[in-house]
């Protein structure tokens, strides 16, 4: 982690679909341009754009959020809507912040990646490698909210304008709900 060294790789830089692996760099961005308590809108662009089938929480139109309530949705709910709202949020416009993601990657050392969206669903210009994700995920671990979000094993979104109800969300990784 501090160095970059690889001491083990396997098809390292076979190009893969990333998937919701995408919502780490979505997450670190959001965390590193924009602030835990900001107060974020679902624009129609941000609900419209994703397949209702795909991982979403319900966000309504106009519905009101916090970039950290957006945050876990995105990490541990995989929410592809909270995914876009984000994004919008970030970078002005769900492309404007492909782009950033894009930049980013590119600071980070990658090789083989290109991000077409903030959620990971399927692009035929939406690509990296396991290499380029360890990349990623290595610049992203150094954001400490970054590492909180990342690793939380619960999370209660508070209601909104829209949602009466707590959101619930819980991390679906095995090592971290072991605590280990």
């Amino acid at each position: 982690a501090l160095s970059g060294t690889v001491l083990y790789e396997k098809n390292a830089d076979e190009i893969l679909y990333p998937a919701s692996i995408t919502k780490i760099m979505t997450v670190y961005l959001a965390l590193t341009h924009g602030s835990a308590d900001q107060l974020l809108a679902a624009s129609a662009s941000a609900i419209d754009s994703i397949d209702r089938q795909s991982s979403h929480i319900w966000l309504d139109y106009d519905e009101q959020l916090t970039l950290q309530d957006a945050c876990y949705a995105a990490m541990m709910a995989s929410a592809n809507d909270a995914s876009n709202v984000l994004a919008e949020a970030i970078g002005g416009s769900q492309q404007q912040f492909a782009d950033m993601m894009n930049q980013a990657a590119a600071e980070a050392g990658t090789r083989s990646t290109h991000f077409a969206n903030a959620h990971g669903l399927p692009d035929p210009d939406h690509y990296t490698t396991a290499y380029d994700m360890a990349m990623i995920t290595r610049m992203a671990l150094e954001n400490e909210a970054f590492r909180e979000v990342f690793g939380a094993v619960t999370y209660e979104m508070a209601p909104t304008n829209k949602q009466p109800e707590v959101r619930y969300f819980a991390s679906g990784n095995e090592m971290l709900k072991k605590g280990e």
